[in-house]
């Protein structure tokens, strides 16, 4: 799953003996109800809050700030150009300013997308340490995605360069259909097709975005857990999914509709407390124009800080969610296909004895013997004593 150096060293030589049972992990060592697949990802922001939150905000932080910088300083920068240019240039730099501009905003697009790759690769530990007892440092976390983060880069990419090609489909339909209307001067009849034929596309494509988004959503987990390639951990996602898409589906795409109508619930007294203010500004009357723009920028500055603040500390939490969903089902379906609730039951029992430790969610050897790793997941800590 990781660098073997990032793990504690087995224990051996400890007398076989009696141990007590298996103290309680994040989740039960069992195939899951689907009630529990819902809740366990909100118990892991609970339990892990220590070691997830500050790595998982940090690096929201880093890409937020580091996209706005380079936007925004390329955006200054061809305003700047085309505001002291000749009539004769302003052509060439227009369509130069627009296409640094464009080009900026995709390397903004790459840094979310190696963002979301590393704080996935830290959920997905956090989530494996836990459900053996283990509550790992940050430290121990990142350490233990070593090797695996650039994989885990490049399978958020392809998910999203796919997603964004979807989005592209309705859209090129309705422009083929009403661009040459358009263009000869056709009744607004093109114009209903068009958009008809957009929404009928936009409808199929949302229909099977979802289901290959739900075959390959466990191929993160099997990225770090069974340390496999893009290619093969999707076809492993593709494996582990069938037969269970609603099972699948339904339990990530219910989690991230609770984050978002919770996103909501928070976000939008933000926005009452905005028109709150500014009538706050003016209790005597009617001010002047000026006074109404001095006022108004200063409590729109402070109200974005705010806002930015809100949805960064918004964001880390959902996104920790989201992703942890995502693993908990990998391991459930491993527990129903597999029995891997067994070999978990094991490892635990073996550590608390001294015996010798293998990775127990290493691919098992009757699948792919080539995957199998003979060290183990936890990358310390001591286990969870609550």
């Amino acid at each position: 799953m990781s660098d073997p150096t990032a793990w504690d060293s087995p224990r051996y030589g400890a007398p076989p003996g009696w141990a007590p049972p298996p103290r309680p992990g994040l989740i039960p060592l069992r195939p899951l109800t689907f009630g529990q697949l819902l809740g366990t990802p909100f118990q892991l922001m609970r339990r892990h809050v220590a070691s997830l939150f500050g790595p998982a905000l940090l690096i929201q932080v880093l890409v937020l700030f580091a996209s706005l910088a380079l936007v925004g300083s390329t955006t200054a920068w061809f305003a700047y150009r085309l505001a002291h240019a000749e009539t004769s240039d302003r052509s060439a730099i227009l369509a130069g300013g627009i296409a640094t501009v464009a080009l900026s905003a995709l390397i903004a697009v790459a840094l979310n997308v190696i963002g979301s790759g590393l704080l996935q690769g830290l959920v997905v530990i956090a989530v494996a340490n836990g459900t053996l007892g283990h509550k790992p440092r940050a430290g121990q976390l990142w350490q233990a995605t070593r090797g695996r983060r650039w994989a885990l880069a490049g399978f958020v990419s392809i998910v999203t360069g796919g997603l964004l090609i979807a989005l592209l489909i309705p859209a090129g339909i309705a422009a083929a259909v009403i661009a040459p209307g358009a263009s000869t001067g056709g009744s607004g009849a093109m114009i209903v097709v068009g958009v008809a034929l957009a929404v009928l596309a936009g409808l199929g494509v949302a229909v099977l975005v979802a289901w290959l988004w739900a075959k390959s959503s466990l191929a993160g987990a099997a990225i770090v857990l069974e340390r496999r390639g893009i290619r093969s951990a999707i076809a492993r996602s593709w494996s582990l999914s069938r037969g269970a898409f609603w099972r699948v589906f339904g339990a990530q795409i219910l989690v991230i509709g609770i984050c978002y109508v919770a996103t909501q619930i928070i976000s939008t007294p933000v926005t009452l407390i905005a028109e709150f203010a500014l009538q706050a500004a003016f209790p005597t009357g009617t001010p002047t124009a000026a006074q109404f723009q001095t006022t108004a920028a200063a409590v729109a500055g402070v109200l974005y800080v705010v806002l930015m603040i809100l949805t960064l500390i918004i964001g880390t939490v959902t996104a920790i969610i989201e992703a942890g969903t995502g693993v908990v089902v990998y391991i459930d379906q491993r527990m129903r296909r597999e029995g891997l609730d067994l070999t978990l039951t094991r490892y635990v029992e073996d550590a608390q004895l001294g015996r010798p430790l293998a990775d127990p969610f290493a691919t098992p050897a009757f699948l792919s013997p080539q995957f199998a790793a003979p060290y183990p997941p936890a990358p310390g800590g001591a286990p969870d004593q609550r």
